[in-house]
């Protein structure tokens, strides 16, 4: 009967030192026979407008251009179903990484204020880490 508590409680001492092992090595990017792109499907907040995200959009494209030349960033208007204009309401945007490994940029003031304009006049709803075959993406 004594020997379910031993074990509970070397259990329990082993724990900590488990969770303070060195984690393994960071997953490595799949190989990709073209461009690797963030896809995210934004919808536009109802108190704001898709001025203010292509504002948005401006400034992510600004700020990567003058930090990351090579990255290419770009927006797709969604064409409303059964209709003869875009919406209003969501906007899907494309970023592609000249360089996906890399390290990221450190971020500044003008980085925060892209951040802030997305934050204020939309909310992301999808996001996937895309390969886009050579044939279809930009020109790295």
């Amino acid at each position: 009967m004594r020997l379910l508590p031993t074990l509970a409680l070397l259990a329990g001492l082993a724990a900590p030192a488990a969770l303070c092992q060195t984690p393994a090595t960071p997953p490595t990017v799949p190989p990709c026979d073209g461009a690797f792109a963030i896809v995210r499907v934004s919808e536009i907040k109802p108190e704001s407008s898709m001025d203010k995200f292509l504002a948005a959009v401006a400034a992510q494209k600004a700020w990567y251009a003058a930090h990351v030349p090579g990255d290419k960033i770009f927006v797709s208007r969604v064409k409303e179903r059964k209709a003869t204009e875009y919406s209003t309401t969501e906007a899907i945007t494309y970023h592609f990484y000249s360089n996906p490994t890399g390290a990221e940029p450190k971020h500044d003031a003008g980085f925060d204020a892209f951040v802030k304009l997305y934050s204020e006049s939309s909310t992301i709803t999808a996001t996937y880490f895309t390969c886009m075959p050579a044939g279809l993406a930009p020109s790295m």
